[in-house]
């Protein structure tokens, strides 16, 4: 294992504890998982719809349903971002 693929494994594990913690702590933790979980994906299916203009695709499939649906938006935006940096 790589040092960057290290570092983006402690950052997910680090992130999915700290969105947990939220969830937990909110008195409603099933309807905001779900509606995190309702947003991240909708978000990672619209990037794959505008994916013609931006130029940077995403592929659906289970890890980045299951990153999406677990971070949320946040973690599509990440996802884009490590795609964009590995590109250029």
């Amino acid at each position: 294992m790589g040092g960057q693929t290290t570092f983006m494994s402690i950052g997910l594990i680090i992130s999915a504890v700290i969105i947990l913690s939220v969830f937990v702590k909110s008195r409603h933790f099933f309807r905001c998982l779900f509606l995190s979980s309702l947003s991240g994906i909708g978000s990672l299916f619209a990037v794959n719809v505008l994916s013609q203009m931006t130029g940077i695709t995403l592929g659906i499939n289970a890890i980045t349903l299951s990153v999406s649906a677990l971070g949320g938006i946040p973690s599509v935006i990440a996802m884009l971002a490590a795609r964009y940096f590995m590109l250029t």
